[in-house]
């Protein structure tokens, strides 16, 4: 047995598949390209495989990462071609490497880059990519943040590594690298603290994409 880790792209309509039923889903490929997972012993068997900070329903990513066992001395040949001709559309498989000294720990995730799009079918308002600049480059903006033990009022800035904005005629995109692991921020709360401290622009549609992970000193996380 050895351990192995996929970087895969979750996109489109896949995007909607829950983080329950994606395991369920990377299982069934698996064992439809007779790919040689190992499973647990015991009454209750199960394959081992786990996903690497899971995407929250509706968030798209192209660097999202599974570990995973198998029962194999190394990968199986076109282990990657074989895994895309199964899977359901809007997931692919990218890369599969084996992790031969244990690889980067997952705890060892600290950040996080995210693309969010602020859509608007009739144009973008004018004043939108402006007011997003004044917020975001303030010393403290405050938000509620969600936890395990309840809300926290938390200063946004001290989890926001970096922030681009652009703006298109009918769309304004922010690019942010945000924290990830313990103190994770999601980029709802960008938009969140948008709607708190300029409630007069209508954020209903935004798009979440993750486009990397990174451990504390900022290597691409693999």
């Amino acid at each position: 047995m050895f351990k192995a880790r996929m970087k895969f792209a979750k996109e489109g309509r896949a995007r909607f598949i829950s983080h329950l039923d994606l395991m369920h889903t990377m299982q069934r490929a698996m064992a439809r390209c007779e790919m040689p997972l190992w499973f647990t012993e015991g009454f209750n068997q199960h394959a081992y495989v786990s996903v690497a900070l899971p995407l929250s329903t509706g968030f798209s990513g192209e660097w999202e990462l599974l570990d995973f066992n198998l029962l194999s001395e190394s990968v199986p040949l076109n282990a990657v071609e074989a895994l895309n001709d199964v899977f359901p559309k809007g997931l692919r498989a990218i890369e599969i490497y084996a992790l031969a000294d244990g690889g980067m720990p997952i705890r060892d995730i600290a950040w996080s880059k995210y693309r969010v799009t602020w859509t608007f079918p009739e144009g973008a308002p004018a004043e939108l990519a402006d007011a997003a600049r004044e917020l975001f480059s303030r010393e403290t903006v405050e938000i509620l943040k969600r936890s395990k033990r309840g809300e926290n009022l938390v200063n946004l800035k001290e989890l926001l590594r970096t922030l681009e904005i652009e703006e298109t005629v009918d769309a304004v995109v922010l690019t942010a690298v945000t924290a990830a692991g313990n103190n994770n921020l999601s980029p709802e709360y960008l938009t969140r603290a948008m709607n708190q401290y300029y409630p007069a622009f209508d954020l209903s549609y935004a798009n979440y994409h993750r486009m990397c992970v990174y451990n504390g000193e900022m290597q691409e996380f693999r």
